[in-house]
């Protein structure tokens, strides 16, 4: 979802840059006196000449969910215009673009958080579901220890092997070995000692 609002939000902002106020307005400033753009800017700032696009909300819900004046969305969007009047078009051009992010922003702001929550509760259920079909972990990991502690020599994969062997014999919902060898190398109880080999027997807890 965030995928797709970072695509509206650049693309909106893209058609900003190409469409300049200039041309929502109907001026050319180029053609114009000094006196004259300082005249239009001020109507501009006092709001006798209404700054629009295919963007602004001026009622209706989803305005009042924006906030859209109180957001400062309004007055970036006549600076912009100001700016392209007096001849400062490239900063102009800049202004519309962080315009039109802020825009998409604000209003996909609750898509955003949606996507994040969502996304929180999948890796929340995806933890509770593999501590559930992990539930030898907790064994593997004591057999691993009280081996280890008794034969430091022991290689992690032949280790891993012996306990899935050993494992398998009594459980049928066991992970692949390369599972219970991933526990071992995680769990960092592995013995700094070398050479390694497979000289060794399992350590069980007699029950």
């Amino acid at each position: 979802m965030n995928i797709l609002v970072n695509l509206i939000r650049d693309k909106v902002a893209e058609s900003l840059i190409k469409k300049t106020v200039c041309e929502l307005l109907g001026i050319t400033p180029a053609k114009m006196s000094l006196e004259e753009r300082l005249s239009f800017a001020s109507d501009i700032e006092n709001e006798k000449i209404v700054v629009a696009s295919n963007l602004i909300l001026e009622s209706g819900d989803v305005s009042q969910a924006l906030d859209y004046k109180e957001s400062g969305l309004s007055d970036m969007l006549k600076a912009a215009a100001i700016l392209e009047v007096m001849g400062f078009e490239r900063l102009s051009a800049q202004m519309r673009k962080r315009y039109g992010e802020l825009f998409v922003e604000t209003l996909m702001s609750g898509v955003r958080e949606e996507a994040y929550a969502k996304k929180i509760i999948s890796e929340d259920r995806s933890k509770a579901k593999k501590g559930k079909t992990n539930k030898h972990h907790t064994e593997a990991l004591r057999i691993a220890k009280d081996t280890w502690e008794k034969y430091p020599n022991a290689s992690l994969a032949g280790l891993s092997e012996e306990i899935y062997a050993h494992l398998h014999k009594q459980w049928n919902d066991l992970p692949v070995a390369g599972t219970i060898k991933t526990w071992l190398q995680d769990s960092g109880m592995n013995p700094d000692v070398k050479p390694k080999n497979r000289s060794f027997k399992l350590v069980l807890q007699q029950v």
